[in-house]
């Protein structure tokens, strides 16, 4: 025996399916946050490993969200481990699979569900999560459609990716997070601004030494780079790419600029460390055979 022909609970694109869908999107308006969407890109992806050392977030898409977690945050939470101070909070979002679909975004399949690995920023705690998973049958086919996401997200552990979405606040997270390495600057003139490309060289396009400014102080006249290519030469002026500044360099820690010095290395702490404890100019600092 067929279905009723004159009511149809699993259709596409009904009447019912508008409505249905029409209140989810009403109510996350109501009962949901405005949250910052970040989709990764990937710069350089190590596909035998699946991942990419230098990811980016290169824009942030405000939209609305609904958060499941009525009594506070999930997952493992704070704890120590071997590391040190580990913090696992969980969260899940659910966003209305149409609004997610408004926001434009086509690269990688997003313009119809969002992916895993990207961020959301979480106003109310000033904190980013990081997508784990996401659940696109949360609601099993009310009315015959999907009307929702349910995104499980982590809170995200910052290894020197590149923010650079325009909103202060979330760019912030990098000059304040990311390897960089102070320059104190000697003569010259203009001032450098925060986030533009600085060289050392003849013109950007020909330098193969480059950094982005993370801050920069005209009294003291340190200047703060991040996100370096090349190795420095105190010899050489820094020429910002947008102020046109330059200066000479009177110092810098040449070692922690080295092009192959890995971002989370912490070979200077353990050098120093390890020189007031053992001897290291006698030949053999732990006695004779």
């Amino acid at each position: 025996m067929a279905t009723n022909q004159y009511f149809n609970h699993h259709g596409t694109n009904t009447p019912e399916n508008r409505l249905i869908e029409n209140l989810m999107i009403e109510s996350i308006k109501t009962y949901g946050i405005d949250v910052y969407y970040l989709p990764k890109t990937l710069n350089n992806e190590d596909t035998l490993l699946g991942e990419d050392a230098s990811s980016s977030f290169n824009s942030a898409h405000t939209i609305e969200m609904y958060i499941k977690n009525v009594e506070g945050f999930e997952g493992e939470g704070d704890f120590i481990a071997k590391w040190g101070l580990q913090i696992k909070d969980q969260i899940t979002f659910t966003v209305a699979k149409r609004r997610f679909g408004e926001l434009g975004m086509t690269t990688d399949g997003r313009a119809k569900i969002p992916h895993e690995g990207d961020l959301i920023y979480f106003p109310t705690t000033s904190a980013l999560f990081q997508i784990l998973f996401v659940e696109d049958e949360a609601i099993f086919y009310q009315t015959g459609q999907l009307q929702s996401y349910d995104m499980l997200c982590e809170m995200f552990t910052y290894s020197d990716q590149k923010f650079d979405t325009g909103i202060d606040t979330i760019d912030a997270i990098e000059r304040a997070h990311s390897y960089s390495v102070d320059f104190t600057m000697n003569t010259g003139s203009g001032n450098y601004t925060v986030g533009e490309t600085v060289y050392q060289g003849a013109s950007l396009a020909a330098a193969t030494v480059k950094g982005e400014v993370g801050s920069w102080n005209s009294t003291t006249k340190i200047l703060n780079l991040l996100n370096m290519t090349g190795n420095f030469s105190g010899t050489v002026n820094i020429i910002g790419d947008s102020s046109s500044a330059s200066y000479s360099i009177t110092s810098f820690d040449a070692q922690q600029s080295a092009a192959n010095t890995a971002a989370t290395s912490s070979n200077v702490e353990i050098e120093a460390a390890a020189d007031a404890i053992i001897d290291f100019t006698e030949g053999n600092p732990f006695g004779s055979l």
